[in-house]
């Protein structure tokens, strides 16, 4: 009886991971019948929605912390297609604390939909790490490229202090800073509506928020 619930419990985790790469997918074919920057907001909303729930599953599926990374690195001009667009997930070695390993190849927002790190309410500053993304190798997170991350604990819950931790996207447009820098520029008055945000709860659930005025 035991171990027929134990693999219940099993497949219901890999169905859903099994979901979330489906949610991506749709998402990338939603992308490619769509036009306009507000369809690319639906589909960028949509793709991840599908990582946070593969991050939260693989967490449950591995029993171990996971993170949703985001790629940041805006101290350079490296790979700055990259830039607040690139999406992952890496889980930790349970056996070796601090060592990360990739869990999927990554995945792109439409171009011109950012992660919008200012609006994102309750987002720790300090939740960066390094990692040479998606390199399958375990890495200490101390050195590579620069991520920003949401963690999931190995029990599927998020990893914060907060009850609610927003993760919004927004259309904006890359331009050189002063120290011709490439950022992401999000104060055009065309791009005011165009953002969108998805809720982690505290216990692990997500929450889609499309109303730009709830934003």
């Amino acid at each position: 009886m035991n171990s027929y619930l134990k693999k219940s419990a099993f497949t219901l985790i890999e169905l859903l991971v099994v979901i979330s790469i489906i949610l991506i997918a749709s998402s990338i074919i939603f992308i490619g019948g769509g036009g306009g920057d507000g369809a690319k907001l639906s589909s960028s909303q949509r793709i991840i929605s599908g990582i946070a729930q593969g991050a939260r599953g693989q967490a449950i599926l591995k029993n171990a912390t996971t993170r949703l990374i985001i790629y940041s690195d805006l101290a350079s001009n490296e790979d700055e297609e990259k830039k607040l667009r690139y999406f992952g997930i890496i889980y930790e070695d349970n056996a070796n604390s601090g060592q990360w390993f990739a869990a999927t190849q990554g995945i792109y927002l439409p171009e011109g939909i950012y992660f919008n790190k200012d609006l994102s309410k309750g987002y720790p500053t300090s939740s960066t790490m390094k990692i040479n993304y998606p390199r399958q190798s375990a890495q200490s997170g101390s050195s590579g490229e620069e991520y920003y991350y949401y963690e999931f604990n190995s029990n599927g819950t998020m990893a914060t202090n907060f009850d609610n931790t927003w993760l919004v996207i927004q259309a904006g447009t890359l331009k050189p800073n002063i120290g011709d820098i490439l950022t992401v520029d999000f104060t055009e008055v065309e791009n005011e509506g165009l953002k969108a945000a998805l809720i982690f709860r505290r216990v692990g659930t997500t929450t889609l928020v499309s109303d730009p005025n709830d934003i």
